[in-house]
């Protein structure tokens, strides 16, 4: 135990001093169409992926490790803490009943926060893992139970239990599932009761989890680039496809999803996000791209931001919140 803790403390010790801080710069405008910059935040490592709740902005910052920014004010967001971990944060997300946060760790797995003092957030405990680099969480029961969903590199796709013991007053990490997607589990989405993972060279592969401690796979569907990303609405899949721009995917049966149209990108596509009959895709170099998919089979072009390097995407009722390698977090709002 005692050798863990040092280990862990040195991996701190170490991601603080690689971090490297990065400039908030609004754009130039570039491409940018339909939307424009409202605010950015730098921050020390490089932005990977974002969640938002409230005013609060959840970021996975590479060896930084985890990053809270406030956004009360999109204009003039500002960091409030982060949390050091050994490796590479690459996939976070938020618990909010409990106050938790989510990070991958490259081959430690996904290290839970408790972040009650955003200023001040506190290692809880880790779940061990092979090459983590997505997870997504469900509360199952606040307190007590949360479950977490992990594209997992090598180790393909994981379902950790998070469990509270109230004897030790401290949470525990189990592993509950491993699946097998033959490709390198790269990023993951919950959708319907199923869990989408985009396995890179193997394209797209779909879980059961209704019941978490017996998922079981369905079915998958290669496809012709390498899926980095994934988000899914209704009967259709959206995988960020790398080279291949985004494959739209119908997944009406889930033993045997279908391309059924590929929306080009400019960039690599890298992550997906739906909200409202529209799709958010992170293009790195080409920035953000926006698409009306209200019809899946024909999608539409419907907006851009340039940014110099987005990774992922988030979207509220009022934003879009955009990680980005060399401007951190970058807040914007449809023209």
């Amino acid at each position: 135990m005692g050798g863990a803790v040092a280990l862990f403390v040195v991996g701190a010790i170490l991601a603080v001093l690689t971090g490297c801080a990065r400039r908030g710069n609004p754009a130039d405008g570039g491409d940018s169409t339909g939307y424009r910059i409202v605010g950015t935040a730098a921050i020390a490592g490089y932005a990977q992926d974002v969640k938002v709740a409230g005013d609060m902005a959840i970021i996975a910052a590479g060896q930084q490790g985890l990053v809270l920014v406030d956004v009360a004010d999109p204009a003039a967001p500002g960091v409030l803490g982060s949390g050091p971990i050994l490796f590479d944060a690459s996939g976070c997300d938020y618990a909010p009943t409990d106050r938790m946060a989510y990070v991958t760790d490259g081959s430690v797995g996904a290290v839970a926060f408790d972040v009650r003092d955003p200023a001040s957030p506190v290692y809880l405990t880790y779940c061990q893992g092979t090459r983590a680099r997505d997870l997504e969480i469900i509360e199952a029961t606040p307190g007590l139970l949360h479950y977490i969903f992990a594209a997992d590199g090598e180790g393909g796709f994981r379902i950790w239990e998070m469990r509270y013991y109230p004897a030790y007053q401290a949470w525990f990490g189990n592993g509950v599932y491993q699946g097998d997607t033959q490709g390198s589990a790269r990023g993951v989405c919950l959708y319907g009761g199923k869990a989408f993972v985009a396995a890179e060279q193997l394209g797209l592969v779909l879980f059961d989890v209704t019941t978490p401690t017996s998922a079981a796979r369905l079915g998958g569907v290669d496809t012709p680039g390498e899926a980095r990303g994934v988000a899914a609405a209704g009967n259709y899949a959206y995988v960020a496809d790398w080279r291949a721009g985004v494959q739209v995917v119908d997944v009406s049966d889930p033993t045997a999803p279908e391309i059924v149209t590929t929306i080009e990108t400019r960039g690599n596509a890298v992550t997906a996000f739906c909200r409202d009959d529209m799709l958010y895709v992170a293009c790195h170099t080409g920035g953000l791209q926006v698409f009306d998919v209200s019809d899946p089979p024909a999608p539409t072009a419907a907006g851009s931001l340039a940014t110099p390097y987005a990774n992922a995407v988030f979207v509220t009722d009022t934003h879009v919140y955009i990680a980005d390698r060399d401007w951190g977090l970058v807040i914007a709002e449809e023209e």
